[in-house]
């Protein structure tokens, strides 16, 4: 059983999350199955969020709970979709923040 620790960095996690998918037999999607199933969860992630706010009158309120569950979901594919590519998710993300950090927001 792998071991998770509430201290990992963003790339152990990234790297914990390719030991998982490979161990529980994940591996075995291409990148176009592994991109439907992460935008599959963004939409759980949606609908979350629209009963927490209470859009879907028909279904109340959803708690805090589910809606870390599809937060969740979604990191875990995102990181499985990284991994599948070959991208350091915290690089990328400071390469990107260099390139933000020169641009002109209005």
């Amino acid at each position: 059983m792998l071991q998770l620790s509430q201290e990992y960095t963003l790339k152990q996690l990234q790297s914990y999350v390719k030991d998982v998918v490979k161990q529980r037999g994940w591996d075995k999607n291409n990148d176009l199955e592994l991109f439907l199933l992460f935008s599959e969860e963004v939409g759980e992630l949606a609908k979350a969020i629209r009963y927490h706010r209470g859009l879907c009158p028909e279904h109340g309120h959803s708690g805090l709970e589910n809606l870390e569950e599809e937060f969740a979901d979604v990191l875990a594919y995102l990181l499985d979709l990284a991994n599948y590519f070959d991208i350091d998710l915290t690089q990328a993300f400071w390469k990107k923040e260099e390139k933000n950090a020169k641009r002109l927001w209005d």
